[in-house]
Order: structure tokens, then sequence, then C-alpha cells
């Protein structure tokens, strides 16, 4: 059987975080993650992406240390399929963006990148990610590190690389799984319907606190 195919947007703090670590943990023949999509939510997006790095940059710490010592690497998913990782959505597209800094900690991680500085690696990544250079390009990220050979950085806003990889896989074949705000959703299916249809299913970790129903009141 075909692996599962899918999509993770998302906006890591700490729970996303394990999210992301479970999938890039299963075996290969069962999870493929395509796509890391990230979105502001627990906190701004471009530390969002910062705690994407530095899981990243952990992980293969820890996969190089386990072959050092002749230990599984683990991680099967990881080692079997590169993801993309993409930035998007700074804000909602209506109304004011609400943080949850005061749980996740400013950064997410429960301040990890100021009382543990070694786990974060140097940010010469960040222009990889850049978007004022040229969008078409996909590569490697390169510093020299071994931090960043099991991820491709993309300049295309996410929604952008959700389209995409919509477009390169067969229809009904990719599951678009969203633990954060549905911003970067909102935006692909608004700037191309047809495609954002291909998709399989859309799984969503939806909830309120304190709200009727069982999702948030907040628009996109």
């Amino acid at each position: 059987m075909a692996p599962k195919k899918i999509i993770i947007d998302t906006d890591p703090g700490i729970d996303d975080i394990l999210a992301l670590l479970l999938a890039l943990s299963a075996q290969p023949e069962e999870v493929e993650v395509l796509l890391i999509s990230l979105t502001f939510g627990n906190i701004e997006v471009r530390s969002c992406l910062r705690n994407v790095v530095s899981m990243f940059h952990i992980l293969e710490r820890e996969m190089h240390w386990r072959r050092e010592r002749g230990r599984p690497e683990g991680f099967g998913a990881l080692r079997a399929c590169r993801p993309v990782v993409a930035v998007g959505a700074e804000d909602p597209l209506e109304d004011q963006k609400m943080l949850a800094d005061y749980f996740h900690g400013t950064d997410g991680l429960g301040g990890i990148h100021a009382s543990h500085p070694h786990f974060t690696p140097k940010e010469t990544w960040e222009h990889m990610f850049d978007p004022s250079a040229d969008p078409t390009v996909i590569e490697p990220v390169r510093t020299g590190d071994l931090a960043h050979r099991s991820f491709i950085a993309s300049k295309r806003p996410a929604h952008e690389e959700i389209l995409r990889v919509l477009r390169e896989n067969d229809p009904d074949t990719v599951t678009l799984v969203a633990v954060g705000p549905l911003t970067n959703l909102a935006l692909a299916s608004a700037k191309d319907p047809e495609t954002f249809l291909r998709v399989k299913e859309v799984v969503v970790m939806g909830g309120a606190v304190n709200e009727p129903g069982n999702v948030g009141f907040s628009p996109l």
C-alpha cells in the first residue's frame, strides 16, 4: 500500500512540534510528509519558522549520534522524503490575530531558545526563505551544518506551495492536515479553487474555549 501523502499546515508551538515529530518518525510506508506550511497562530510566523528549523537541527544531531553508535536512526518518514518548508500567513484575513504566547511562551517552546541556545542553529538559513529572491527556485538549505539537510526551503508563500503539491500529485491522493489557523488554506482555495479541490481531505484540529460549538469564532 502506498504511503499516505500529507501536507502539515502548522503554527508550531510545543504541541505542533510534537505532531510533526510523530509524523516524521512514522514508517516510510505509512506516511509521506510532502510539505510543512507555516502560519501565524500560537506565535508570529517567523518564530514558527525558527522553531521548525531548530527541530530539524536537533533531529539531524540525534540521527547523527545514533549512526555513530550503530543504533537505528529512526525517523523513517523523514529519511525517505525531505519535506519542503514554506512560510505562510503572518496575519488573519480579517480582524486582529490572537496569539497564544501567554501559554506557549514568547518563542512558542517555553523559552527554550533563551534557556538552551545551543539547540538553536545559527540563523544563516534565513535568506533561503527570502521572498524577495527568485520565487521559482526551491533548493536545499546550504550552511555547511548538519542541521539543514533534512528539509528543503521554499521562497514561495505557503499557500502557493500547497497548490503546487496538489497539482503535482494525482487528485484525491494528498491529505491536508491543518493544526493551526486556516488562513493558508483560505488563500490557496481563493487563488485556485479547481486545484484546491484536488485535495483528498482536510483534517482540522478545531476547537474552542468559552465559545459555543466545536470550532473557533475568529475569522480566517
